[in-house]
Order: structure tokens, then sequence, then C-alpha cells
């Protein structure tokens, strides 16, 4: 299998994981530059990249034939970050929550910077996040790894969806709504108000996104 296709919920880490991989060994790789240079972020693919998969390389071990040995397969731990902000950017703190990833279920209260981070799976594909508030509790499902590249009317509308900004279902098209929505996180950051998904507007999306 010299290429994969990427398929919507790819990331390297669920490449790597189902190739036998280290995602960092996959993403370096001399063959996947142009993939590296396009897409920047590991964890932001676009369905239909190609990512390079090289032979694995034979390993020999010397060991004596009447002794039982272990060998101890290594790994590179998977973290999903999830932060809380209340509609003025402001870390939601102090807030009780259950996280189910794949089944596997986690408690805990965020954080003074409302940031939750869990290891999990590198394949894991569907996350519940369930925040108890004053005002009762407030039900997220998250599609791991499902975000698409700024670059891209389906990325900014995921982004602005996440941030706040945007409330229909992702189309995919540069619609009334998109404009209405870039509007609005333009004038809270202190851009131009065009409604265009202009540099400065995706370079900043990233940034308040993390991704």
């Amino acid at each position: 299998m010299p290429y994969y296709i990427v398929k919507q919920g790819d990331c390297m880490n669920s490449i790597a994981a189902e190739t036998g991989f280290f995602w960092n060994t996959l993403w370096s790789h001399e063959a996947n530059r142009n993939l590296r240079e396009s897409r920047q972020d590991p964890n932001v693919l676009m369905e239909g990249d190609q990512v390079f998969i090289p032979d694995k390389r034979k390993r020999d071990e010397a060991c004596a034939p009447t002794m039982r040995h272990t060998f101890q397969l290594k790994g590179v731990p998977c973290r999903l970050n999830l932060r809380l902000l209340d509609s003025s950017s402001k870390p939601r703190a102090g807030l009780n929550y259950t996280l189910v990833v794949d089944g596997a279920t986690m408690r805990g209260t965020t954080p003074a910077d409302g940031l939750i981070t869990k290891i999990v799976a590198p394949n894991a594909n569907k996350a519940e996040l369930t925040v108890t508030t004053p005002d009762g509790d407030e039900k997220y499902t998250l599609n791991l790894a499902y975000l698409n590249p700024v670059e891209y009317a389906s990325g900014v509308q995921a982004r602005l969806k996440n941030l706040g900004f945007f409330k229909p279902a992702i189309s995919g098209e540069y619609d009334d709504d998109t404009a209405e929505g870039i509007r609005k996180f333009q004038h809270q950051n202190g851009l131009p108000e065009t409604g265009q998904p202009d540099d400065a507007t995706k370079q900043a999306l990233k940034q308040a996104h993390g991704c």
C-alpha cells in the first residue's frame, strides 16, 4: 500500500495506528512533503489527500532459545483537547463535565483556563460531552478528526460554528449565513468587517480555534 487515501474522520494519528507506524514517521517522510506543506497540521487533513506509507523496516533481536522473552509495543499518546469558552471568549471554569469517547467515560471539573485534555485512542471517532451548569446540562456531540482545512468553506464554517458564530448545518458553501458569521467574528477580533474569508480572517480563525 504505497499511498493511503484519506477519508473523512482520518488524521495522521489514526492513519499511523491503522498502518503500524508512529504518526510523526509518516508526517515527516520526504514523500509526504507536499502534504505536510499544504496542510501544515497533521490533525487537519482533507478527504482525498494521499499519505505515502513506506515499507516497514525489519529489525532483528538476539534471543536465547531456551528463555522466555517479552516484547513491548511502544505507542504515542493521542490527546483530545477541548476548551470551553463563554460568549465573550472567556474560559468557563469550575463546571462539572462527563466526557464519553467511544464508550469510555471520563469525568472532571473544568480548570481556570477552561481546557479539558484527555488521552484517547488514536482512532477514536466520536465523543459525547455533557457539561453541568446552573441552568441545566449542556450536551455536545463531537465527530473527532472531522475538521477540514480552513482553506475550504466547510473548514471555515466548522470553526465559526465551534466558536459560536455560525448556527446552521455545515454546507461547504459560502452563503449569506456564512458571511454573517464571518462578519461577527471579524467584529469581535478587530478585523475589517467584510464578511469575506480573506487570509487574515482565516489565520485569526485558526488561532482562535486552536487549529
